[in-house]
């Protein structure tokens, strides 16, 4: 086997193990159970800790589900460190995952607290990570944070694709456990077309719309029509959503 079909195999199996783990996010059923599948989902991307933090407006505000140490989230409320926390400010503000190491700092006396608060997290375990946004329907959004003790975990071997499927996977089973209830999200399934599902399915495989046009055999401008339509059936704001919330119900698969 060459390097070139070994570093294909390796990034096939990356992908199919994000699936497997937003899929075993989706089938949570408590709060417990979705902190079971996290422990187990970090182990198998080689890092120690999580957390995620999703901002419901309608159902119960800010939730937090994490395995950070105890103490440094104690010290971390007590001093209202998420006014400076730059992993905050810059998943309230972009899209893309960011690794710690290439956050960008504020300039002055606000840079220079960033800095610190960013130390003092490696104290207590945090040292090296990797942060990706969510920015859901409406007002809703949050964030999961993948940490590790060690600071030379690669960061480029991490598709922020993969790490987007997960992350809203874990937005739509907070808010599907808080809510208590997933009636809404299946009729809204429901309602989808044969080819928007079609799309969508193309799309988990990682798929572009201009190579599910010739997959189908249709113009990428139909495809793109049907994925925003079943991005607006399914109420959430990109495609990322959209293939989570069809895992979620088991609709579809990235085999």
């Amino acid at each position: 086997m060459n390097s070139t079909t070994s570093r294909v195999d390796r990034s096939v199996s990356r992908q199919l193990l994000y699936f497997d783990i937003a899929s075993d996010v989706a089938r949570a059923t408590s709060t417990e159970s979705l902190q079971r599948v996290c422990r187990r989902a970090i182990q198998a991307l080689d890092f120690d800790y999580y957390l995620f933090g999703g901002y419901y407006p309608v159902i119960e505000g800010i939730v937090i589900s994490s395995n950070y140490p105890a103490e440094w989230r104690e010290r971390y409320d007590s001093n209202n460190y998420v006014a400076i926390d730059p992993v905050v400010r810059h998943c309230w503000s972009e899209s893309r995952p960011v690794s710690w190491d290439r956050l960008v700092f504020s300039e002055g006396k606000r840079g220079r607290q960033e800095r610190k608060l960013m130390r003092e997290a490696g104290e207590y375990g945090l040292s090296f990570g990797i942060s990706i946004p969510v920015h859901g329907a409406g007002a809703e959004g949050g964030m999961l944070s993948l940490a590790s003790t060690e600071g030379g975990v690669d960061s480029h071997r991490h598709d922020e694709a993969g790490l987007h499927i997960i992350a809203h996977a874990m937005h739509e089973a907070t808010k599907r456990i808080m809510s208590k209830s997933t009636a809404g999200c299946a009729s809204d399934f429901d309602r989808l077309s044969p080819r928007e599902i079609e799309c969508l399915s193309w799309t988990a495989k990682g798929k572009t719309s201009w190579a599910i046009a010739r997959i189908l055999d249709v113009s990428e401008n139909t495809v793109i029509f049907h994925l925003r339509n079943a991005i607006r059936k399914l109420e959430v704001t990109n495609r990322s959503q959209a293939v989570a919330k069809a895992i979620a119900l088991s609709k579809i698969t990235p085999f």
